[in-house]
């Protein structure tokens, strides 16, 4: 199957970005129900006219991905591509397995950037993909348009991609939250180390709590990860306090 069309459903952050390349390269129709989002799209349809595209990109928070799939399952045809674009990807694609036509195409993806990291261009930054049910033709065909964008492309399944990204996507919004509740960075009396790191953080203390909520509760790596690491990091202050303990006069040295 040639890719004419593509529909994107979700006007989000990331989907607006999105957006703004994939327009470059095929015909395209947008939906998101917020009407707000639409009003200023040219390509803007409706859901039922999105989803007649031969490339379907859902740009959709993860908890909702079951409810679009139920949506659109019934008006789609055998051959067409649907792709995700979640930064978790076990759960999503086994509700895509599930919700969907068996003669419809699935392709899992996470872009690992986002409007903040990515606004300076996205050259060079990677992309996750983990190839479901898609035919080998079609599916270098997309890898070939990823690499076009100068992306770089890392195939894996699912089960390793929510590993790692429990380990480092998870665990930094873990932190980012934390530094952005205490009201941390931004200070002028700092070092470069701890000045970029925070520069760092503040480009994903703009995302949504719903994608921060997402990536916590809807990857099953992510509780061990977090509890590691934070069970790491009272370790540490233990040990730190006790080496203090035994440094004080008061406390018999």
């Amino acid at each position: 199957m040639k890719i004419k069309t593509i529909g994107l459903i979700g006007l989000g952050r990331f989907g607006t970005m999105a957006y703004q390349y994939l327009r470059m390269s095929r015909e395209i129709r947008v939906y998101d129900p917020d009407p707000a989002k639409m009003k200023n799209c040219p390509e803007a349809a409706a859901f039922a006219d999105v989803v007649t595209a031969d490339l379907i990109v859902l740009a959709v928070p993860i908890s909702v991905v079951e409810r679009v799939c139920r949506q659109m399952a019934p008006q789609l045809r055998p051959g067409q591509l649907v792709v995700d674009t979640c930064s978790v990807k076990q759960k999503p694609l086994e509700v895509m397995r599930r919700e969907l036509p068996e003669s419809v195409q699935i392709l899992g993806t996470h872009p690992l950037f986002g409007p903040d990291s990515g606004k300076k261009g996205i050259a060079g930054m990677k992309i996750a993909v983990c190839p479901v049910r898609i035919d080998p033709p079609l599916y270098q065909s997309v890898l070939e348009y990823l690499k076009s964008l100068k992306l770089v492309v890392l195939e894996t399944t699912p089960e390793e991609h929510d590993r790692q990204i429990a380990r480092t996507q998870a665990v930094f919004h873990l932190i980012a939250q934390a530094c952005k509740r205490l009201h941390w960075g931004g200070e002028d009396i700092t070092t470069p180390g701890p000045e970029t790191f925070f520069n760092l953080l503040a480009t994903v203390q703009n995302d949504t709590d719903q994608l921060f909520l997402d990536l916590q509760r809807e990857n099953s790596f992510a509780p061990t990860s977090r509890s590691e690491f934070i069970a790491e990091v009272i370790r540490l202050d233990e040990e730190l306090n006790k080496i203090s303990g035994e440094r004080d006069p008061k406390g018999g040295r």
